[in-house]
């Protein structure tokens, strides 16, 4: 299976975010079973597999700009080994700073990590790129589109 597009998971009232069974195959073999959990944003997660975070940290130690964000990230995130059960544990800021993490996520992997959004916050972005497809649709369309 390739590494791409997206699945339904959860984070269980531990805190703990149960990695899709489709992914831990080819994260296991690849890069092990040891992740930093971070986020950019306060409303997702970043779930990095541990050697593809030491290698932004190595990058960032040669880029001021990058150190930065590494930094920001360092701050939100954690160290987590993936259990038997598939699942990481996320750090104790984020449960504090967004307990709407608590419950339905949608997990999609990109090229070397994994990016979790909850349910709602993923519904919301899908109904403003509606919008915003319509938008693009028009201004196509020399201005005009017919109503959906």
């Amino acid at each position: 299976m390739e590494f791409c597009g997206h699945f339904k998971s959860t984070v269980d009232p531990k805190w703990r975010l149960k990695i899709p069974a489709e992914y831990r195959g080819h994260l296991q073999q690849t890069y092990g079973e040891a992740f930093f959990v971070t986020s950019a944003d306060l409303e997702s997660l970043l779930v990095y597999p541990m050697p593809v975070w030491e290698a932004m940290v190595r990058e960032s130690m040669s880029n001021p700009a990058l150190a930065e964000k590494m930094s920001d990230l360092n701050m939100c995130g954690r160290s987590a080994h993936m259990d038997g059960q598939g699942k990481v544990m996320i750090s104790e800021y984020m449960r504090l700073k967004n307990p709407g993490l608590l419950g339905p996520v949608i997990v999609a992997a990109v090229v070397d990590h994994l990016e979790v959004y909850p349910l709602a916050l993923v519904d919301k972005t899908l109904e403003q790129n509606k919008i915003a497809n319509r938008e693009m649709a028009r201004i196509r369309a020399g201005g005009h589109v017919p109503k959906p």
